[in-house]
């Protein structure tokens, strides 16, 4: 049972921990949004929580109030205006962001492909920086996932280098996926796999998570931690294994730039 604490008047107030239940349940609704799901029904998140109708839709109104999602009565909700100058400011404080920018604006310089900077919390892999490939045919989405399997350079590569516990704890929860005919579909060829990451210090996908797409990665360490990477992705068809060679060394190049920049800095 919670403890009750009391209000100035001394009268009992709501347990403690509740006040924050409205706040937690309004995060875990921003959440949902994702790229792979941009847009949500009041119904389908309703469903996915097992909330009343009445409860979700006081939740909803009071982010469309502050503008952190709007409705497209057609379609359903989706994030709102206020959201995108919250995460311009996250991402212009966010220090490995600045300290990475120069290595990552080379790479796309360089090879006129996109560029990712990945970040690993939990399960999750989070896209901190993109820069976008000029071309006409380019990638509109590299969807790195470690859940349910992990098919793309940056899943792997992230996967490789989690300490040793927490990645047999991650591999555990991990189910073979099919995504193309080239993907790794046992356990045991993924873990092969990971060793040969390591060992290499780069990762790559040969169509692995999408049919016709290539990646690399390489991972970025900080305080003795790979907690982030950067991946270049590209059309197979626009590789030759003279590009294909040249890409995999400056992008191992570019995680070391980023690595010792953030040491000097740690103190």
């Amino acid at each position: 049972m919670r403890e009750a604490r009391k209000t100035p008047t001394g009268t009992p107030d709501q347990p403690i921990g509740a006040a924050n239940s409205t706040a937690d349940r309004a995060i875990d609704i921003l959440l949902l949004f994702t790229d792979e799901r941009p847009v949500w029904s009041a119904s389908d998140i309703a469903t996915h929580f097992g909330m009343p109708r009445s409860t979700t839709y006081r939740y909803l109104n009071s982010l469309r109030f502050y503008a952190l999602i709007v409705e497209d009565e057609r379609v359903g909700f989706r994030l709102g205006p206020r959201i995108f100058p919250l995460a311009r400011v996250a991402k212009t404080h966010m220090s490995v962001v600045r300290i990475a920018q120069p290595s990552l604006t080379r790479l796309g310089d360089a090879f006129g492909e996109l560029v990712v900077m990945h970040q690993r919390v939990g399960y999750d892999i989070i896209a901190l920086e993109r820069i976008e490939s000029p071309h006409r045919v380019c990638l509109s989405s590299t969807r790195s996932h470690l859940l349910p399997w992990p098919a793309t350079s940056s899943a792997k590569v992230l996967l490789a280098f989690t300490p040793a516990a927490e990645r047999e704890e991650l591999m555990r929860m991990l189910h073979p996926v099919r995504y193309t005919p080239h993907t790794l579909t046992t356990k045991s060829a993924l873990k092969a796999d990971l060793e040969k990451i390591r060992a290499s210090g780069f990762g790559t996908t040969e169509e692995e998570r999408d049919e016709g797409v290539w990646g690399v990665a390489a991972p970025i360490f900080e305080r003795g931690e790979a907690r982030y990477c950067v991946a270049v992705a590209a059309p197979r068809f626009r590789l030759t294994p003279e590009k294909i060679d040249a890409i995999v060394g400056e992008v191992r190049a570019a995680a070391s730039t980023i690595t010792q920049t953030i040491a000097a800095m740690e103190f």
